[in-house]
């Protein structure tokens, strides 16, 4: 199954080559000059006494990797859905709906992450950053298990949501809660103390905690990695279903 959509996956970037190669290698460098550059002249260190543009890499990886991972959610499971299109005949495979959400969302993450990792060699060619192979290993389970996570909140939200613009709105107020709801960009202690404490109970936010208290601590928070694990096979679940209840109606 993953196999097929793989292939699909392929033929339709030899379809749109062009565009695609552009946005793939365009949208790092945007968000590297329109984000990481002012903000380093602005936040010159972080809380730790880390230099911000330094600090900031992991996080900006992270935002990578949810932009490349949205478009891909949205056309397979809104606008093929909404327009009637293909989806409807993917879900007449021999496969259970959970499976075929399973399906779609390891092959966009498969494309996220390898934009991801062009993002991230380009920023360390940029700024010198130094990460051991244990670190940079660490990194990638996180935002592996983070694009789970993120994926099934973006596909809940395409199989759920049918009108256009309450779509756009939507994951224009998702996309702020992203990049600034999750330490990417500006730590939590930055917030005031009441909104601090709600941030820090976000669960899309412990994959990167994660990661940042493995660097500083070198410890691993199993019980967070384990209430992420069981958010996503709940997500994988309820997506199943939303998906089948749809596609009756």
């Amino acid at each position: 199954m993953i196999n097929a959509f793989l292939k699909r996956r392929l033929w339709l970037w030899k379809n749109k080559l062009v565009p695609s190669i552009f946005l793939f290698f365009f949208m790092p460098v945007v968000l590297f000059l329109m984000v990481s550059v002012p903000l380093k002249n602005i936040i010159q260190y972080s809380i730790s006494g880390i230099a911000y543009d330094i600090w900031v890499f992991p996080g900006l990886i992270f935002i990578v990797g949810s932009i490349a991972l949205y478009p891909i959610i949205y056309r397979e499971f809104f606008d093929l859905r909404v327009h009637k299109k293909v989806l409807i005949n993917i879900a007449l495979a021999p496969y259970s709906k959970s499976q075929l959400v399973y399906g779609s969302l390891v092959v966009g993450i498969i494309e996220a992450i390898i934009m991801t990792l062009f993002a991230g060699f380009l920023y360390t060619y940029i700024v010198s950053i130094h990460m051991n192979l244990l670190h940079i290993a660490f990194l990638l389970l996180c935002l592996i298990i983070y694009l789970f996570l993120m994926g099934n909140i973006y596909i809940l939200l395409s199989i759920s949501i049918d009108a256009i613009t309450t779509m756009i709105l939507t994951s224009f107020l998702l996309f702020i809660f992203i990049i600034f709801g999750n330490a990417f960009l500006i730590e939590l202690p930055f917030f005031p103390p009441m909104i601090e404490t709600l941030l820090k109970f976000n669960p899309v936010s412990y994959p990167f905690r994660c990661y940042q208290i493995f660097i500083s601590t070198g410890a691993i928070d199993w019980f967070s990695f384990t209430i992420q694990i069981f958010i996503i096979y709940i997500l994988f679940l309820l997506n199943g279903f939303l998906l089948k209840t749809k596609l009756r109606q």
